[in-house]
Parts: C-alpha cells; sequence; structure tokens
C-alpha cells in the first residue's frame, strides 16, 4: 500500500487504515511488529490497514496512547487545535478522586442503612420525611413571602 494524495494532506479524509498504515509507517514498524505490540496475527493488521475489519475498542485505546495521538484522529482523523486544553495528569487524578470519594461516601451510606434495625429504619425514615417536608416548607416560605414584598413594592410604584 502505497501513500495517497489523502495521506500526504494529513489525516482529514482518510480512512482509518489509511491513517493506521501511516502511523505504522512513521514509528518504522512493520506489520509483524504492531500486531505483536498489540497482540494479534499480522493478518489483522492487514484486515484493518484495508479497512476490510476494525480492531476492538481497547485495542483502539491502546493504538492511540501508543501512537499518542487523539481517538478522534485516529478514528475520523480529526486534529486537535493546540490552543484546545488538555487533561493533565493531576487533572484526571483529581477527577477520580472525586469519583472515588462519591462512590465510597454511598458505599458508608448504604452500608450505615443495612445496619438499622427495622425500628430503627422506621424511625430513620420519619426523620428524613420531616427534613425533607421542612425543606418544602422553608423553599414555599421564601417564595411567598419574596412574592409578597415584590407585590408590594410593584403597588408602590404603580401609585
Amino acid at each position: 500500500m502505497g501513500i495517497s494524495d489523502r495521506q500526504r494532506h494529513g489525516g482529514e479524509g482518510m480512512t482509518f487504515g489509511e491513517r493506521l498504515y501511516e502511523l505504522r509507517n512513521k514509528n518504522n514498524l512493520s506489520q509483524e511488529e504492531l500486531a505483536e505490540v498489540l497482540d494479534v496475527s499480522r493478518q489483522s493488521i492487514s484486515k484493518w490497514e484495508n479497512d476490510k475489519a476494525y480492531p476492538e475498542m481497547t485495542r483502539l485505546l491502546f493504538m492511540s496512547d501508543y501512537f499518542d495521538v487523539s481517538l478522534d484522529y485516529l478514528m475520523r482523523g480529526i486534529k486537535k487545535e493546540n490552543n484546545e486544553e488538555k487533561v493533565t495528569a493531576d487533572d484526571a487524578d483529581k477527577n477520580s478522586n472525586d469519583k472515588y470519594k462519591t462512590k465510597n461516601i454511598l458505599l458508608v451510606w448504604n452500608n450505615f442503612l443495612s445496619n438499622l434495625s427495622p425500628n430503627q429504619k422506621t424511625l430513620f425514615m420519619l426523620l428524613y420525611i420531616l427534613i425533607i417536608c421542612s425543606l418544602v416548607a422553608l423553599i414555599v416560605s421564601v417564595i411567598y413571602l419574596g412574592g409578597y414584598e415584590i407585590g408590594k413594592f410593584i403597588g408602590y410604584l404603580t401609585k
């Protein structure tokens, strides 16, 4: 497979197979070498490069990391602009930690609820309902009083 005119102009307009071929050659890899890296047969690489088949998502993700390109580029030929914000490792760690914190809070909460006796669960549910009703009453009061004050103010302005 030779380099086509589409390949000379970057990834846009190229097929997945053409982009894979280009990336493999830029990295001086034979089909056999890439197949070994991806733990597939050389025939699979050939089918992918000739657009007769596509790799699974896990292999696409690995290729994206291996060739240091985005999945958008690998699959659709869309290159990211230089001014687009990249997610740093610290950002990824922070997001991951936030997810784990939320998950841990939910696990602790679930564990707490599952260890309550039936009487405690009933009492807890009544307390929960009381808190919700109180919040609703507070919100309704604020809206009502706020509306009343606004109504008085508008009435004052129209006189």
